[in-house]
């Protein structure tokens, strides 16, 4: 759901401050989060999913960018109660408890408050405060792909991509960190060095000769390597080792080389999350294998992982592929005949979860209306290609629309105001332009 809110940013934003602040009062004090929970029951799941309260950070940040609501780090947040898990134990549906609502607003003496911010430093905190023995961060029964949820079950096992997802969230947080009162610069060099520490782990011992492996088991054994049967190369970790810049100028190319060969297909047009599917592997990585093969996370397509992708071709300037892979995937692209009708079987005008890779079901579409994957696609489009970028009251244009594109209008509301921005290619080149938003009630007309 805090993914989710990302699409709200420029239309609404008082509901991903909402969202965020509702979040973050389901924390714990150790850092850990509810994985979901029912709020009329007081019901969830505490586990130990080694991704859930980054997220915290990531989109907090997106927030403070867009809007410039600073402010919002300061917002006194109780943390929740419930009893911890045992030694050993990986997830429990659990009760929790959270202050009850006074009419004066004052704090319920029994629970620990504390702002946003600490709220982040918890979850940074608990992130690098559980490294495993090749220097990453310990997977625990999960991390963004729940299903991998015996990799590190045992507590050894550790996530190449929670280590990449670190990578760009520290800096951030320093960020962060120096926009508070008093700002601990001490804490800000931590950050950095911890960073440092992670990047060199990650060439060391997760680089792979052609891609970056994607875990280790609690035994050792690297999953996403050449020598795996099963799951030799994983899309987010090479997606999120361009986005962080952890690849080097040269691992880029191998990565984009490798990646567009093995998880691209052309002919089911579909962005597949991992190959082969996972099957009868010797080191079980938990229910994903459970999945029939090419079905969900287990080789089909996963939306929220093509769209990554598509992010780390713009970042390196590959614009004309990247709007091909968008297009691809496109639901409306895949209903344009009766045939691919039959075959995706599902509504074209939503995103899906995933699409099938599987030999009797290529291309048929899964679980739709997929919030989380929706706002992905949806940030992609207006962020990375049309390169519209907020922050505060400034409107920054950066596009990276495809050479077939002379033009393109947005129109945006900004208050009570209306602009319409309507950019005309001039020489070939795609310039950036700046523009102040005034809401004084008037329609603006303006061109990039």
């Amino acid at each position: 759901q805090l993914q989710d809110v990302m699409s709200c940013l420029y239309s609404d934003p008082a509901l991903a401050r909402r969202q965020i602040l509702d979040h973050a009062a389901h924390q714990f004090a150790e850092g850990d989060v509810l994985h979901w929970w029912h709020e009329n029951m007081k019901m969830g799941a505490r586990a130990t999913f080694s991704d859930d309260y980054l997220w915290l950070v990531y989109v907090t940040y997106q927030y403070i960018h867009v809007t410039g609501d600073i402010n919002i780090l300061t917002e006194n947040i109780p943390f929740c109660q419930a009893p911890q898990l045992s030694v050993g134990e990986t997830e429990r549906c659990i009760t929790y408890t959270v202050p009850a609502k006074t009419a004066d607003g004052s704090q319920d003496p029994s629970f620990t408050y504390a702002s946003l911010y600490e709220h982040l430093r918890r979850s940074i905190n608990r992130s690098m405060g559980r490294i495993g023995n090749h220097g990453l961060p310990l997977m625990g029964c999960g991390d963004w792909n729940d299903g991998m949820s015996n990799v590190g079950a045992k507590g050894k096992g550790e996530s190449v991509w929670v280590a990449l997802f670190l990578c760009d969230l520290l800096p951030k947080m320093e960020e962060l960190t120096q926009e508070m009162p008093n700002a601990d610069l001490s804490y800000c060099e931590e950050l950095a060095e911890f960073r440092s520490r992670l990047v060199k782990a990650l060439q060391d011992n997760a680089w792979d000769g052609f891609w970056f492996l994607r875990a280790f088991f609690d035994n050792g054994d690297p999953m996403g390597s050449r020598n795996n049967t099963e799951c030799q190369i994983d899309l987010i970790s090479q997606a999120w080792s361009i986005l962080t810049d952890v690849a080097t100028t040269e691992q880029k190319k191998a990565i984009f080389r490798e990646t567009d060969g093995r998880l691209v297909n052309r002919e089911h047009e579909i962005i597949q999350l991992l190959t082969p599917a996972f099957k009868h592997s010797a080191d079980n990585p938990g229910y994903i294998m459970q999945y029939p093969e090419g079905i969900r996370e287990n080789g089909g397509q996963y939306t929220h992982g093509a769209m990554w992708y598509i992010m780390a071709q713009l970042k390196e300037g590959r614009i004309d592929m990247a709007y091909f892979l968008y297009s691809l995937i496109n639901p409306i692209h895949r209903t344009q005949s009766l045939a691919e009708v039959l075959k995706y079987k599902v509504e074209p005008y939503c995103i899906a979860a995933d699409i099938y890779s599987n030999p009797q079901h290529p291309g048929r579409g899964g679980w739709t209306w997929y919030t989380g994957s929706a706002s992905w696609a949806y940030k992609t489009g207006i962020e990375n290609i049309l390169g519209f970028h907020k922050e505060g009251n400034v409107l920054t244009f950066t596009p990276h629309v495809p050479t077939e594109w002379n033009e393109f209008t947005i129109r945006y509301r900004y208050g009570n105001s209306s602009y319409l921005l309507k950019y005309k290619r001039h020489d070939g080149t795609q310039a950036t332009k700046t523009i102040e938003l005034v809401d004084d009630g008037k329609e603006h007309e303006i061109l990039i």
